[in-house]
């Protein structure tokens, strides 16, 4: 289950928009998720993961949006 907000907070406001990608860092060792942003903050994060990869929070390596993609289904579910 994935959380329904995008990860971004502007001063102590949390962003309410939905989120539209993952964002995570692909390096040599594997892929890492570190968050869900929505369309709107994509350019933001990115600013905010490469400068965090420069002062060596993050793990260096390429950041990957992966869009999401919403499923339905028609079950009905009975117990």
């Amino acid at each position: 289950m994935l959380p329904d907000k995008c990860c971004i907070r502007v001063g102590l406001k949390a962003c309410r928009g939905i989120p539209s990608h993952i964002i995570s860092i692909l390096d040599d060792s594997g892929e890492y998720m570190i968050g869900l942003v929505c369309r709107e903050h994509i350019t933001i994060i990115e600013r905010i993961v490469l400068l965090k990869q420069e002062l060596g929070e993050v793990p260096k390596g390429s950041i990957r949006f992966t869009e999401l993609k919403s499923v339905a289904t028609a079950c009905n579910y009975t117990s």
